[in-house]
């Protein structure tokens, strides 16, 4: 049913996805990171893997698309083969630093952990041989630091959070759970910091993991579970950190909701949940935001009315605010207070040639909002 509705829509998505190379602007694409820091990459921000219809290994593509329309307002592209082209659900979103200066990714033969940064043209094009085409016209991200593992080691799960990069460590010969492990980004060659053990669960699986908003380790598997039970009888178990709801499982008139193992937490003891994806059978229409308040909890239900379950979501932000893409279009879902206010559907979703058929949700960013000018006058005081 996925590749058919890729078929019908395909005549509509290439006016949306195949119409600009850099940038909407009528003066044609910012041609240095200068200038496309300047101008400021905001958007919807789409990993593409097979962008365009090319091969999901190669063309590997980071697409800022405008939140009201679609249209790509940027392209940026990524080392060939930096992000597995088939898998699902990668936390993309954690890979790219908050002004999207670095890029980092985990290669396999040999084992390393790459941090790739914004290029100018002439100057991946001085690290290339045969640079030609259109990635020697435009700006993209290219390797400039590399972790090594050393022997029987294996690295793996970059994620950059502010100022440090942390990655998993496994020495897959001592029989030790792996470990997690961070250093600065803008030297990371030095000893990194061991931060956590990824303990072992069932079938010696290690524990996934993530970071809240603020930066705090959650290992799943070191945290214990709450249960709040709603008056309607519902049932939540969740798993925090530092006040951040990492892993939470709803059950509601014999439906169990889980939260999207690999999108950026919501924080503040909220979190977005869909239908359990090893339940295909309890699938249901939208998705629900959920609120943890001492001992209670709040449901709302998202696109309740959709044509299927959310796949992805991007939240804005200040949270006030999350664009939802189901299976046909992505909507934005204004919140006040954690509950919903308006629903608007706004473009088909678009699609790629990865397994899934579409590109990876990393972050919805948004303009950095001006200084209040007694603000400004008060700090140059």
């Amino acid at each position: 049913m996925r590749r058919s509705l890729a078929l019908t829509s395909a005549v509509c998505l290439l006016a949306v996805a195949g119409c600009t190379t850099g940038s909407a602007d009528p003066d044609g694409p910012a041609e240095t990171v200068e200038e496309l820091t300047e101008e400021g990459l905001t958007g919807l921000a789409l990993l593409h893997r097979g962008f365009e219809g090319g091969d999901p290994e190669t063309e590997q593509v980071l697409v800022f698309h405008d939140p009201e329309t679609g249209q790509p307002v940027h392209r940026i592209a990524l080392p060939e083969g930096a992000v597995d082209p088939m898998a699902p659900d990668l936390p993309v979103h954690a890979q790219f630093s908050e002004d999207w200066q670095y890029f980092v990714y985990a290669a396999t033969d040999p084992s390393a952990i790459h941090i790739a940064a914004l290029t100018d043209p002439e100057d991946a094009a001085a690290g290339e041989e045969e640079a030609e085409g259109e990635d020697a016209e435009a700006v993209s991200y290219q390797p400039v630091e590399t972790i090594p593992a050393s022997p029987d080691e294996v690295l793996s799960r970059p994620v950059v959070h502010g100022e440090r990069l942390w990655f998993v460590s496994d020495l897959t010969q001592d029989g030790q759970p792996p470990q997690v492990m961070s250093v600065p980004l803008d030297a990371p060659g030095g000893t990194p910091n061991q931060e956590g053990t990824l303990a072992l669960g069932e079938k010696q699986r290690p524990s996934d993991w993530a970071l809240t908003p603020d930066g705090s380790l959650h290992i799943r598997n070191s945290v214990p579970t709450t249960q709040l039970n709603g008056a309607a009888g519902e049932s939540l178990v969740v798993r925090e950190t530092d006040g951040s709801v990492v892993n939470a499982t709803l059950n509601v008139a014999g439906t169990q909701w889980q939260t999207f193992g690999a999108t950026e937490v919501w924080g503040d003891g909220t979190a977005v949940l869909r239908p359990d994806p090893a339940l295909p059978e309890q699938a249901q229409a939208g998705a629900y935001l959920v609120a943890m308040d001492g001992q209670s909890h709040t449901t709302t239900r998202l696109l309740e009315t959709s044509d299927g379950p959310v796949l992805q979501y991007a939240p804005a932000p200040e949270r006030d605010a999350v664009l939802l893409q189901t299976e046909e279009a992505w909507f934005r879902v204004d919140l006040e207070e954690g509950e919903a206010t308006e629903t608007t559907e706004l473009f088909p979703r678009f699609h790629d040639a990865s397994m899934d058929g579409y590109p990876l949700a990393v972050r919805w960013a948004q303009e950095t909002p001006e200084t209040d000018p007694g603000e400004e006058a008060s700090e140059s005081s």
